[in-house]
């Protein structure tokens, strides 16, 4: 499954979380943190997010665009596509 992610919505800590937990499902106890994204983030399987307009993306992105990777990395199940032209 191929989820498409705006990087402008995740500028700030608060910004990203709640559209992280909205955009991926996550459950209600998700902790809203950098350490419970990637648990969240390597308990997915067979899904692509496919993140767009990292270009005009805010500081808070970068810190989740790490664990992004970093899960992905350690998730067979996860991959992530940067794409910051769309």
């Amino acid at each position: 499954m191929e989820i498409l992610l705006d990087a402008r919505r995740m500028g700030s800590r608060k910004e990203a979380h709640d559209y992280l937990k909205e955009r991926l499902d996550f459950p209600e106890y998700y902790g809203k943190n950098l350490d419970a994204l990637y648990e969240c983030l390597c308990e997915l399987a067979d899904v692509e997010l496919v993140i767009i307009h990292v270009g005009e993306a805010e500081s808070y992105y970068w810190k989740v665009e790490n664990v992004m990777k970093r899960a992905a990395r350690n998730n067979g199940g996860l991959s992530v596509a940067i794409n910051g032209t769309e």
